[in-house]
């Protein structure tokens, strides 16, 4: 809805970059958790763009004790998909700054979640689509309503997500 184009999601637009005879079965749910997030569905390639609306609502935990409690609930997401989907294709993105304004100890908070991420990531064997360095100084451009992808955010994010497909398919050979 917030790119105003029907297919201009960043799943529905990856999807269109993948060869004949895929199927889509895409559960995007804007404002989605952690602990909303099925674990036991299957397929051949996993894309998540999750933990920022954790991130939000949980500021004061961030602020007051850090982010490790988060980064933990985000690896047990990542271990059980993997668990259910050993062979596949897992891509999960990093967490974007929004337009907005934020605390410098948000910040610091965020920059540190990415890290706890990326270790996750590492950790279950995924791929990482660094969508927090891409959208970097362009959060006016790939960003509405503070905080959504736009078109052009979206496309960027169905850009890291091939990239990162090309990449696994490349290294299974």
């Amino acid at each position: 809805d917030y790119t105003g184009v029907p297919g201009g999601g960043a799943v529905a637009q990856f999807f269109r970059t993948l060869p004949k005879g895929w199927s889509l079965d895409d559960h995007t749910l804007d404002g989605c958790m952690i602990p909303q997030v099925p674990r036991d569905r299957t397929g051949h390639i996993i894309t998540l763009t999750i933990g920022g609306n954790d991130a939000l609502s949980r500021y004061e935990e961030l602020r007051d004790r850090g982010v490790a409690a988060l980064v933990a609930d985000h690896y047990d997401l990542l271990a059980a998909l993997r668990r259910a989907n050993p062979e596949s294709c897992l891509i999960v993105g990093t967490i974007y700054e929004p337009q907005m304004i934020l605390p410098d100890d948000l910040i610091r908070a965020l920059w540190a979640l990415n890290d706890g991420m990326r270790a996750n990531i590492r950790r279950v064997d995924g791929c990482i689509a660094e969508i927090h360095g891409a959208f970097r100084d362009h959060e006016d451009e790939y960003l509405c309503q503070d905080i959504e992808p736009s078109l052009a955010g979206a496309s960027v994010i169905a850009r890291l997500f091939a990239e990162q497909w090309q990449a696994w398919r490349q290294a299974a050979e």
